[in-house]
C-alpha cells in the first residue's frame, strides 16, 4: 500500500512574505523554513524567481534593447530556417520525380 502524498499551494503574497522573512536577518534561513514548513531549497527557488523578477524590473534601458535585437534576431533566423526547409523538400521532391 502506498500513501498518497498531500501538497500544499501557496499564493504569491505568502511566497513574497516568506522570502522577505528570511531576507530581513532577524531569523535565519532554517528557522523560517522551520516555520513554514517548507525546505530550504523550496525557499532558495523562492528567493531566486522574486530576485530575478526584480533584476528584470529594474533593467535598463539599454538591457532591454539588447534583449528585443536578440529576439528579432531569433526571428529571423527562424524564418530563414523555415524557407531552407521548405527549399529542401521541394528538391527532394524534384530528386524523387527523376527517378
Amino acid at each position: 500500500m502506498s500513501e498518497q502524498r498531500k501538497y500544499r499551494s501557496w499564493t504569491a503574497k505568502q511566497k513574497i512574505e516568506i522570502v522577505l522573512a528570511g531576507l530581513r536577518g532577524d531569523r535565519t534561513v532554517r528557522e523560517v523554513c522551520r516555520e513554514h514548513e517548507i525546505s530550504e531549497t523550496l525557499y532558495c527557488g523562492w528567493r531566486d524567481k522574486l530576485l530575478e523578477g526584480g533584476r528584470e524590473a529594474l533593467a535598463g534601458k539599454d538591457e532591454r534593447n539588447g534583449e528585443k535585437e536578440l529576439r528579432r534576431r531569433i526571428r529571423g533566423l527562424e524564418r530563414t530556417l523555415g524557407r531552407k526547409t521548405y527549399e529542401l523538400e521541394i528538391a527532394g521532391e524534384a530528386l524523387r520525380g527523376w527517378e
